[in-house]
């Protein structure tokens, strides 16, 4: 593969991956959005529906025994699944089931745990039932579950080895970028940094490639314009150290040419 074309593809892969980037920091806005409401102590369905839920308590809960719960109708229930507690902490969780006659509107659930201290022994939950799935799903926060049906996380978790597979072609075709400019006599400055009043440069061309001590190698910008010189301080097999005047205006993506690149 030629080195335009090795560039070419550097370039395009690497605007999709920063765009999964910008997919993915959506997305999990809209999993935060998602989980919002459950964070508030809200949660929603509709008639005949099921979901999971679950508390926290600040004292350890030996068994769900400990737990009970009142709700303002009896068509809404919730079952205790498990109770655990930790080091880092106590919880319960359980499924909460919406009776396919419960009457649409706001109700509440009331979660009481023996364990916890007196005045946060209570827990309030509200409960908002809609009609049917369809109201219910008009009233969904995140938009990938209103108009995709699946949690945005899932999302977020199929965008990730897309990310990844980016990450690895872009840095097998920048190690091919490499070998081909050097090839040529020219590569990239990959380090930069200020060095008193100068420029302090690190390249990837060596002795493999003929740079010796003390050489004075030319600096092009990407267009091809000349914009300064650097002195090679040491070198080493396939990099080399030069430093610059600070007044010349370097950047990290400048090359280092030791002769005309086609």
């Amino acid at each position: 593969m030629k080195l335009e074309s090795v560039s070419l593809w550097i370039k395009w892969i690497g605007r999709l991956a920063a765009l999964l980037g910008v997919v993915a920091l959506l997305v999990v806005a809209d999993g935060f959005m998602d989980g919002a409401d459950r964070a508030a102590k809200i949660f929603s369905g509709y008639p005949g529906m099921s979901q999971p839920i679950s508390g926290k308590s600040s004292k350890r809960i030996k068994s769900i025994q400990q737990l009970s719960y009142t709700t303002s109708s009896k068509e809404i229930t919730l079952r205790f699944a498990k109770a655990e507690s930790s080091v880092w902490h106590n919880a319960w969780w359980g499924t909460l089931e919406i009776g396919r006659s419960v009457e649409p509107g706001d109700h509440t659930l009331s979660v009481r745990c023996e364990a916890e201290i007196p005045e946060k022994r209570i827990t309030e939950y509200k409960i908002s039932v809609y009609k049917d799935i369809s109201t219910y799903e008009s009233h969904l926060r995140s938009y990938i579950r209103r108009h995709l049906g699946v949690t945005p996380w899932w999302i977020f978790l199929g965008i990730l080895p897309l990310f990844g597979l980016c990450f690895l072609v872009v840095y097998r075709l920048s190690g091919q970028k490499a070998l081909l400019m050097a090839a040529s006599g020219h590569t990239e400055i990959y380090r930069l940094k200020r060095s008193g009043e100068d420029w302090l440069l690190s390249f990837g061309l060596g002795s493999e490639h003929g740079v010796k001590q003390g050489d004075i190698v030319p600096i092009y910008a990407p267009d091809g314009t000349s914009v300064g010189t650097a002195k090679v301080q040491d070198v080493f097999p396939t990099h080399s150290v030069a430093i610059a005047h600070g007044w010349q205006k370097i950047k990290s993506d400048y090359e280092v040419r030791l002769r005309s690149a086609k």
